[in-house]
């Protein structure tokens, strides 16, 4: 049964979780979204189910017949593999499989207290050798960036190229360049994961209650979104209540995993070497982004050699996926075909590397 075509208000895709057992023992959950996953041996399978019916297979039958890699996608902060939920309907469009996976500790992937962006990309290897893919895209979203960007790196044989959306790049020792422009909460959560765990905690699970507030923009207004993602998720329910039900099933375990992340993002020193990244690079920003802001994108662009940026001057976090999930796929099956011209938007600015400048010379993440 395929999911439906796009996500309907007050029923989001909440596909039934993959679990697959790593070596090490633990569980890594994953989903499917987006056209059939196509094998390498040439079969297809889709074990996703949800609230189907005509439109979804109307929808994938109409999918143009490309043979394009999957995309292997990595959930922002506190989210979940629910999260790739946004990308269905566009992914149907491109016909691109998308497989989402928990982070250790979210949703219903096993905790790893020792998790690291290199083990991250050591799990992601055990899957795609699970299922059978040798070739993927890798796509990260928000603090998910620093775990895709880990994949290209260390797996260059499988990974053919990146997509980077509204990117969250690690700060330690880079504080100076890539925290002006962070909303206070986002600020907080940096001093209190080096100074006060204590509050930490209490702020994690003060946002682990706020989030199962059934409506209302109470969690993006205490969370520090700018005004134009809270505008969005009026102006789009629909993916506003995908986003929430990523939210609520990445902490559904507790804060224990979001907490790990934090200390990757802002205390455990940068151990990837960006320039080392080959595959063509998009990346996606809104200009208005006080979660991730431009700063972090611009310096991704600067130091990933074959990256090509698209800041979007009028949207924020939440915003610039929920209104262009189309065009970021668009781009990233441009990249696919050979380069990463990706798509032209209006009213923002496109740089590729040698624009960014590349004076920044290397980079770790």
């Amino acid at each position: 049964m395929e999911l439906p075509a796009a996500p309907l208000p007050g029923a989001p895709l909440v596909p039934p979780p993959q679990l697959f057992t790593l070596r090490d023992g633990r569980v890594l959950a994953y989903s499917y979204f987006g056209a059939p996953l196509q094998h390498e041996g040439g079969d297809a399978s889709h074990p996703a189910s949800g609230s189907a019916g005509g439109a979804g297979a109307a929808a994938a039958a109409a999918a143009p017949p490309r043979r394009l890699p999957p995309i292997l996608y990595f959930h922002g902060f506190c989210s979940s593999r629910l999260e790739a939920g946004l990308l269905h309907a566009d992914a149907l469009h491109h016909g691109l499989s998308v497989v989402a996976v928990d982070r250790p500790g979210a949703g219903q992937s096993t905790l790893n207290p020792e998790q690291s962006v290199e083990s991250m990309a050591e799990d992601a290897r055990q899957l795609l050798d699970h299922l059978g893919l040798e070739r993927v895209a890798v796509m990260g979203a928000s603090g998910g960036s620093p775990f895709a960007c880990a994949c290209a790196a260390l797996l260059p044989e499988r990974v053919q190229a990146l997509a980077l959306v509204c990117p969250l790049m690690p700060t330690a020792g880079r504080e100076e360049q890539l925290l002006p422009g962070h909303s206070p909460t986002t600020l907080r959560l940096f001093h209190a994961v080096r100074e006060q765990p204590w509050r930490l905690w209490a702020t994690l699970h003060a946002l682990r209650f706020i989030q199962k507030v059934p409506h209302g923009n109470l969690l993006l207004r205490v969370s520090g979104f700018a005004e134009e993602d809270q505008r969005v998720t009026l102006e789009l329910p629909a993916m506003a209540g995908q986003m929430k039900a990523s939210v609520r099933e990445g902490l559904r375990q507790g804060v224990a995993g979001a907490i790990r992340d934090l200390q990757i993002y802002y205390v455990d020193p940068p151990t990837i070497d960006l320039s080392s990244i080959r595959q063509p690079t998009v990346i996606w920003q809104g200009g208005q982004d006080a979660t991730t802001p431009p700063a972090m994108a611009r310096h991704y662009a600067a130091v990933i050699p074959r990256a090509q940026l698209h800041l979007l001057d009028t949207e924020a976090h939440l915003s610039l996926p929920y209104r262009h999930n189309r065009a970021i796929l668009g781009s990233l099956v441009d990249a696919l075909a050979g380069g990463a011209a990706g798509a032209s938007v209006a009213g923002g600015e496109a740089a590729g590397a040698g624009a960014a400048g590349s004076a920044a010379g290397k980079a770790n993440l």
